[in-house]
């Protein structure tokens, strides 16, 4: 199975730690958009096939960001957290998250679990086309 080039909208304030992270994604492919800010409205997101959220954005924590979300975007995001292994457990279950990684995150951890998402969301929903 390949994974085809896929949309990833990453939110997140620090340029130099989602600059390296959106590198190792782009050498998988993928393409990736930034933003930085809380407010979702303005977000075309069901342009993007997964959402990856840092928990310090530059105008608030990255859970407003994702209280603003529908369960359906929610099922589709990574959230990058300070927090320790049971307060992300927490998050991950209560907020319906895909999964909630602990900082700082290596390039590497990340595009592991980008894979795994995609190829867990390929195999529940056979309808995904940019599997092959």
């Amino acid at each position: 199975m390949k994974i085809s080039s896929m949309k990833i909208l990453m939110v997140h304030a620090d340029k130099e730690e989602r600059g390296r992270l959106a590198i190792m994604l782009a050498r998988f492919e993928h393409s990736v958009a930034f933003t930085n800010k809380v407010d979702v409205f303005d977000l075309k997101l069901d342009s993007y096939d997964l959402i990856i959220v840092d928990e310090e954005l530059s105008d608030g924590p990255g859970y407003v960001f994702l209280k603003q979300l529908s369960s359906k975007y929610r099922a589709k995001t990574i959230l990058m957290s300070n927090s320790g292994t049971q307060e992300r457990a927490v998050c991950q279950s209560s907020m319906g998250i895909y999964e909630c990684m602990k900082k700082p995150i290596k390039p590497m951890d990340l595009a592991v679990v980008v894979c795994d998402f995609f190829v867990s969301f390929y195999l529940s929903d056979n309808s995904l086309a940019s599997v092959s």
